[in-house]
Formats: C-alpha cells, structure tokens, sequence
C-alpha cells in the first residue's frame, strides 16, 4: 500500500479519529463513515483530506511511529554511542510490543504486516533507520562502535524481527529475557575488535604479573 498524499495540520483529527477506529476495530472493518463521524466531518471532507481509508491508516502510522521513535531517543540516557544505540533498540521493542494500536493490527490484520517483512520498505521502517544511523555515527565517532556500510540495515532487520514476535514473547513469558539477551548480543557485536583485543591483553598481563 503507498500513500501519494501528505498530511496537514488540520489532519490530526482525522488521524487520531483513524487511530482509535483501528485500536476497536482493527484494519479491515475501519470505515470513512466511522473516521468522519469521530473527527466531526463529513465523509466528503474525509475523502478531500485522506483519500481513503488506506491512506489515512498509513499517514496515521507513520505518524505513530515518528511519535515512538521520537519518545525512545527523548528518553535514552547519556553514555556512549553504543549505549545509546542498544538502548534505542531494545526500547524501541518495547514500545512496539505494548502499543494497544499495535496489538490491535497483530489480532485482527496480522496480514498488514506481512508485506513489511518480504517485499516493502515503508517510511515507518526508514523513520527508525535513520535514527540507526544517527546513533552509530555518534558511536563511531566516540570510538564504540565498530560499523559497516550495511550495519544499520542489518540491525533495523534484527529489531524488526524481534518487534513482530514480540506478542508470542509476551504471551510466553520470555519477553524481558529476550529483550535482555537482544542487548547483550548488540552489544557485542557493535563493539570494536581491537577494544576486545586489548580487553585480552590486559587481562593476559594482569595474570602474568599475578
């Protein structure tokens, strides 16, 4: 699905109306009627503004995701990059694991968000990217991260991977432990192989004076 309209001011709410109209009812049973009469206009206005419901659902998500990865760098901490970028990830997982419009689509449409997963890249999934590569330049420049051309790609896959089957994790028990795991792994990885070299060195030096 595309969207070829951009959204205004005046439009929040006509989101916000689409927003909560997905939350009851989910994608599929979403109507003009229903948006209109929540936002207080006519359908007419309705189709001027959005054009359809379609495309009041995907300026209204992406717009919920810029509000999501807006609240996740707000509240990241101060530390070094790779810090930072961990604590972006996980939380960004958190938050889409307990949005009530999230879990609404996974129930009702868990087909939406199928074709975010094998055959497009929408602009809520860029919104995200680009916040990866904000904090892996701030890591690279303190010297904490070790980063590739596709690195930021290659994260965006694993966060989104773990985002989609966050439910299942939450149902089971196992959310916090993964999402504890998820960090420890990132960590890892983002981290220099010289500073783990020199981690060595020291440790062997320490046992040799011992």
């Amino acid at each position: 699905m595309t969207s070829q309209r951009t959204t205004r001011p005046a439009d929040a709410a006509l989101l916000a109306a689409t927003r909560d109209a997905v939350v009851l009812h989910g994608i599929r049973r979403t109507t003009a009627n229903d948006i209109a009469e929540r936002a207080g206009v006519s359908r007419m206005t309705f189709y001027r503004r959005m054009g359809s419901v379609e495309n009041a659902v995907l300026a209204m998500l992406t717009g919920e995701f810029r509000s999501y990865a807006g609240a996740v760098r707000t509240a990241t901490p101060t530390g070094t990059g790779r810090e930072r970028l961990v604590h972006f990830a996980v939380e960004s997982i958190r938050v889409f694991a307990t949005s009530e419009l999230l879990a609404s689509i996974a129930e009702r449409d868990p087909e939406f968000l199928i074709p975010y997963v094998t055959d497009r890249f929408g602009a809520s999934q860029q919104l995200v990217l680009d916040q990866l590569h904000a904090l892996l330049g701030a890591g690279a420049a303190d010297g904490t991260i070790e980063a590739g051309e596709d690195t930021a790609a290659a994260l965006l896959l694993a966060v989104q991977g773990v985002a989609l089957s966050s439910r299942v994790l939450l149902k089971t028990g196992a959310f916090e432990g993964a999402l504890a795991e998820l960090g420890k792994m990132l960590d890892r990885y983002l981290t220099p192989s010289d500073a783990g070299s020199a981690h060595a060195g020291r440790a062997g030096a320490g046992k040799g004076t011992a």
